[in-house]
């Protein structure tokens, strides 16, 4: 139930679907005669225009990436590569009806290969089942599938029980526990980086960064693609305020009982 009510606010509060809801209560409330609908209706227009933008959308990932921009990878501390699941598309394989994994999963998949053809080292994969459903396939199983068939690379662990950022690092600190490793790699973009080393660090396993992807400035010239809006400038967005929300609310969920941060 607190799964389901999370995701609902989730979609209620990050683009586009905050934008979406200020445009349609703004609409009501003008057309209801009521004081403010067009001011709301304006910023509900805002709200989904200026997310979609490159403008915004980059300077948003910045704030959170900065850190990692100029850092090298410490491959030579680490004893192990731990790729975290970005999310599936269900019922979208090309075998027909099954799971498919999206494409922030592959970028990290196809990282944690060429990290591995690099290092040497092993690889965990981290990602659970969705809710309770029977006969589908964990995150973690898709990923491994991915890896061996199609990029020719050993898997040696599976996690494949957890829900979110905060279990993909308890379990697999678990699920590592009785082998030799004390320190990981982990790979995943780099707006979720900060946040799921934070989560490695609470959960007692020592880990640095392998960003799979940026998606803040270039340095390239800007474009005026750049000021009309882009589906992945909102994707973006979306990305880093969903960041940013986890990191402000990070003090009241350190009040609360034992749980997971979101994924």
């Amino acid at each position: 139930m607190l799964a389901t009510l999370q995701t609902i606010a989730e979609h209620l509060l990050l683009p586009p679907g905050l934008g979406i809801t200020l445009t349609l209560v703004g609409v009501a409330l003008w057309w209801a005669d009521w004081r403010g609908g067009r001011a709301l209706l304006a910023l509900g227009l805002l709200a989904l225009v200026l997310p979609s933008l490159n403008i915004v959308a980059q300077p948003l990932a910045h704030s959170i990436e900065r850190d990692l921009r100029d850092g090298v990878i410490a491959v030579g501390r680490a004893d192990a590569i731990v790729v975290l699941g970005g999310g599936r598309w269900p019922g979208r394989a090309e075998d027909g009806g099954r799971d498919a994994l999206n494409p922030r999963t592959h970028e990290r998949l196809r990282h944690a290969a060429r990290l591995h053809r690099d290092t040497g080292l092993p690889i965990l994969v981290s990602g659970g089942r969705p809710g309770a459903l029977p006969g589908r396939r964990s995150e973690a199983e898709l990923m491994a599938a991915s890896l061996q068939g199609e990029l020719g690379v050993p898997v040696r662990w599976l996690e494949n029980t957890s829900r979110n950022t905060f279990e993909n690092a308890t379990h697999t600190r678990q699920r590592l526990q009785n082998s030799d490793v004390q320190r990981v790699l982990v790979v995943t973009q780099a707006l979720h980086l900060p946040r799921a080393l934070a989560c490695f660090e609470r959960a007692g396993l020592a880990a640095d960064p392998a960003p799979a992807g940026f998606r803040g400035p270039t340095g390239d010239p800007m474009r005026v693609e750049d000021f009309l809006p882009r589906l992945d400038a909102l994707e973006t967005s979306r990305f880093a305020l969903r960041e940013w929300v986890a990191r402000l609310a990070r003090p009241l969920r350190d009040r609360l009982p034992e749980r997971g941060d979101p994924a």
